[in-house]
């Protein structure tokens, strides 16, 4: 069997205890991508340990502090890697003093958290000679030949440049069934809807968070005199947030549904916090009152749309017991 059915076979049948031989596959394949074969001439390629630790921290940054997907079968007890990079992301946010999700390559974290960033790559590295470096190639017991050598407790892989090259030729599609496989994985951990769009939307420059002007015109006929949904009182001097009641991180959806005003300061401390049942019975109120009102009016749209399947099949309830797994 040729390398790159053997790559695919170790992707598809890997285990379901966590997402590590996934992190581990998708750094390698990535490592490949930026290889410089033109000036290379060895047919052996040394790979550090550092060089794939260093792609892994940013993968499990990005989809923990956008989306806090859970990466291991243990509710108790996360994977030692993703401990690590929450704790990072707790000095990076203290550092900064800010809450607010930002994707590891535009954090700086090099430079703001630097000591810390260098202890946890190397913390990381120690993980992986233990729990990865050597499993990714037993499949069923067996050892998969011809991918790359590997010295347990070594800090350096090598693998043939020629495999190197067929990642490379075939990134795209090599990702893609990673990236399937992970959310795959992550559907075991996590009741998050839209597990395998937010596995995917990591790989993309930036994760966009569409404008939420356009839903204040259906708040106001429900909330004319801008009442703060979050502590019930009135906004004034500012322009009222429009906030997402059930985190924007677990629906990864804006819906008129789950957008009321607030505070900027009251969205701001609200932060990614799940909501309390009597906060999910109001907004169920809400969107009642604000379905009839709109109704009333002859406005239908695709948001009007929406918010009367959310009444008429209980989501707001649903999504939120889901949150709280």
């Amino acid at each position: 069997m040729d390398f790159q059915n053997n790559w695919f076979n170790i992707i598809r049948n890997c285990s379901f205890d966590n997402t590590y031989k996934m992190a581990w596959s998708k750094a390698i394949t990535e490592l490949a991508l930026e290889f410089d074969f033109e000036n290379n001439e060895n047919e052996i390629v040394p790979i550090t340990l550092e060089a794939i630790a260093q792609k892994v921290v940013r993968y499990y940054w990005d989809q923990t502090i956008f989306f806090d997907l859970r990466q291991g079968s243990n509710p108790t007890k996360p994977p030692e890697i993703v401990s690590k990079t929450k704790k990072l992301i707790e000095v990076y946010q203290a550092a900064t003093g800010n809450k607010k999700p930002i994707k590891f390559i535009k954090a700086d974290v090099e430079d703001i958290c630097s000591n810390d960033y260098l202890r946890t790559i190397k913390s990381i590295v120690s993980t992986l000679k233990q729990d990865v470096s050597y499993r990714f190639l037993n499949l069923a017991g067996k050892q998969i030949q011809g991918i790359y050598e590997y010295q347990l407790k070594d800090n350096v892989l090598y693998m043939p440049k020629e495999n190197l090259f067929k990642l490379k030729e075939n990134y795209a599609m090599m990702v893609e069934a990673i990236n399937y496989r992970w959310s795959q994985i992550l559907e075991n951990f996590n009741h998050s809807p839209r597990i395998c769009k937010k596995v995917r939307v990591i790989d993309e420059e930036n994760i966009r968070r569409k404008p939420l002007k356009g839903f204040s015109k259906y708040l106001t006929h429900e909330n004319p005199g801008q009442v703060c949904f979050i502590c019930e009182k009135v906004i004034s001097g500012e322009t009222p947030a429009l906030d997402h009641v059930l985190p924007w991180s677990y629906l990864y959806s804006d819906d008129l549904w789950n957008l009321v005003y607030a505070h900027q300061s009251c969205n701001s401390t609200k932060s990614n916090v799940i909501p309390n049942e009597e906060m999910i019975h109001r907004l169920e109120q809400r969107n009642v009152k604000l379905l009839q009102i709109l109704e009333k009016q002859n406005i239908q749209d695709k948001h009007v749309s929406e918010l009367r399947l959310a009444t008429e099949i209980d989501l707001v309830k649903k999504f939120w017991i889901a949150c709280q797994g």
